[in-house]
């Protein structure tokens, strides 16, 4: 049984590295700037998967909080990131 669950941690690992080389690829190759945005957001996302999977492993509790922080500034600079690429400046407040 412990075999079958650490063959799945590492196909979910290969996975996981997998889907970040390919969100690496398209962040270089992007044809638009929205493109590259995408790909840095589910690099980042996949780099978020990848703590979480390594936070599954006993004493590395550690890893579950920089993943939750990563996530947090990913999703902020993912609003800001579209919030410029639309309009382009703040609203005057």
């Amino acid at each position: 049984m412990i075999e079958i669950v650490l063959a799945i941690h590492q196909l979910s690992e290969i996975a996981i590295g997998l889907s970040a080389l390919l969100c690496l690829i398209r962040a270089v190759r992007g044809p638009s700037v929205f493109d590259r945005a995408l790909a840095i957001d589910a690099l980042a996302l996949a780099v978020v998967g990848y703590l979480l999977l390594r936070s599954y492993a006993p004493g590395e509790r550690l890893y579950t909080d920089a993943a939750l922080g990563l996530a947090l500034f990913s999703f902020v600079g993912t609003v800001l990131m579209a919030h410029f690429l639309g309009e382009g400046e703040f609203p005057d407040e």
